[in-house]
């Protein structure tokens, strides 16, 4: 399993450069576009959407939405929508933590518009991210989102013990959370040389960045879990060999993403 892990996450990193480097704004803006078709597809499950046609039918709706998000949806909106949805992420993990696990999203409407927000907000970010920025420096933010996960997942195997949200996540533990936050240290003092990326930021602002984007991460990973539990599923999909579905490798990023590009953008202008 961790052989076949390993390996799609290898494949995924190679597509993601290709991507990134190869491509126009307008490809780039439509394998966005994708992705985010695919996340719907999954959230639509995650409801307890089981026809085919009913994941359509959402994925379609929130496909378009997200087309007309990159045209409508300015920095401004993208800055109060990434606050809206961190602030409701927030309220829900921590409800359902702090109630044991009773207290979940059950409303499918509260669930398909949180889906709306989400995904909508990712894609408008995303493609935003890539077009006003170097590929060099999304590519670094996506690699310590990465590293976050990575880290997470080994150093908790192996040092975990201090519980993060048992009834949200019981595999998830502080320790885990330092190793992640560590590794991506690491990976982004790795990465700024690797890349070049020449910061345009200081050097208190990147070390800000980087808690926000460690932060997120663990975010959006723990609100995934959420919605897995309550759609009683243990991945939102199969399309990843050891992985899962999308939502399984892209719920770190889903808040993540806008929050970075929000933190860049700033940071590069004050």
């Amino acid at each position: 399993m961790l052989k076949q892990r390993v390996i799609t996450a290898i494949v995924l990193a190679l597509l993601a450069v290709l991507a990134l480097f190869k491509s126009t704004d307008i490809v780039w803006q439509w394998v966005v576009l994708l992705i985010g078709a695919v996340m719907a597809w999954e959230w639509a499950g995650l409801a307890r959407l089981t026809s085919i046609w009913q994941k359509a039918t959402f994925s379609v709706l929130v496909s378009v939405l997200s087309w007309l998000g990159l045209v409508w949806i300015s920095f401004q909106s993208i800055v109060v929508l990434t606050l809206i949805e961190a602030l409701l992420l927030v309220f829900i993990v921590l409800r359902y933590q702090k109630s044991q696990g009773k207290n979940g999203p059950t409303s499918l409407v509260f669930i398909l518009m949180t889906g709306v927000l989400s995904v909508v907000l990712f894609t408008s970010a995303l493609t935003h991210f890539r077009n006003e920025f170097s590929p060099q420096v999304v590519l670094l933010s996506l690699f310590i989102i990465w590293a976050v996960d990575t880290g997470a997942y080994f150093s908790g195997k192996r040092f975990g013990k201090t519980k993060l949200a048992p009834h949200v996540s019981p595999g998830k533990t502080w320790e885990g959370v330092w190793g992640g936050v560590a590794l991506a240290f690491v990976i982004s003092l790795m990465g700024v040389m690797w890349l070049q990326v020449e910061l345009t930021i200081s050097i208190w602002f990147f070390t800000i960045l980087l808690a926000a984007i460690a932060l997120f991460s663990v975010l959006g990973d723990l609100f995934e879990s959420v919605l897995k539990r309550q759609a009683g599923l243990k991945d939102s999909g199969t399309i990843f060999p050891g992985h899962g579905g999308i939502l399984d490798r892209a719920d770190s990023l889903l808040i993540a993403v806008p929050m970075m590009y929000v933190l860049w953008h700033l940071g590069s202008v004050y």
